[in-house]
């Protein structure tokens, strides 16, 4: 059974409690409009707006609107999705490869790479820097610690390294670590 609609003039509209009440073209009671009831609206429905409904009645007798517009007024259009593109197995592995290899050439090509601290054994003080290391171990003059500073601490510019004293330079914190030297305090 097709559903049928009513005309009507919104005689009064509460727009903060987003509601108001309809004058049926055809007499009889007020129907109560909930904004709800207009879930395909491009505007907020004003008094004299002419709204087309169909009519709900409520277990205690009162009349509401339901699937109304606004005549006169075009419906908000509806938002297109995009359906995702289904990716073909081989775009898929084709990508993976492309990842992994990658993540391989960055490994095995980093200039700051050097053994683990494990097998490593104290490398012999240098007096110049590899290219591409630049974390400073110092020896303090005061207590006498061997502390490195990383390139963003407070200190790192004004500290000099002093090869015949024994400080040096490092490419990797666990270099620095593996060799006795720990971290400055800033």
């Amino acid at each position: 059974m097709k559903p049928v609609l009513h005309q009507g003039k919104l005689i009064t509209w509460k727009d903060d409690r987003g509601f108001g009440f309809i004058k049926p073209n055809d007499g009889g009671k007020d129907v109560f409009l909930h904004i709800s009831a207009l879930k395909g609206a491009s505007r907020r429905p004003k008094v004299g707006d002419r709204i087309l409904y169909e009519q709900v009645a409520e277990p205690d007798g009162k009349i509401r609107a339901a699937r109304a517009s606004i005549q006169g007024v075009a419906p908000r259009p509806l938002p297109t999705k995009r359906k995702p593109r289904k990716r073909s197995l081989l775009e898929t592995v084709l990508g993976l490869v492309i990842i992994v290899a990658m993540a391989l050439f960055t490994i095995e090509f980093s200039p700051s790479r050097s053994p683990s601290p494990i097998t490593s054994s104290p490398s012999p003080i240098t007096s110049s820097t590899k290219p591409g290391c630049m974390i400073k171990g110092n020896i303090s003059v005061t207590t006498g610690k061997k502390l490195y500073h990383l390139p963003a601490m407070e200190d790192y510019e004004s500290t000099v390294i002093d090869p015949s004293k024994g400080e040096r330079w490092f490419c990797t914190e666990s270099e620095a670590i593996a060799n006795g030297w720990r971290k400055a305090p800033r």
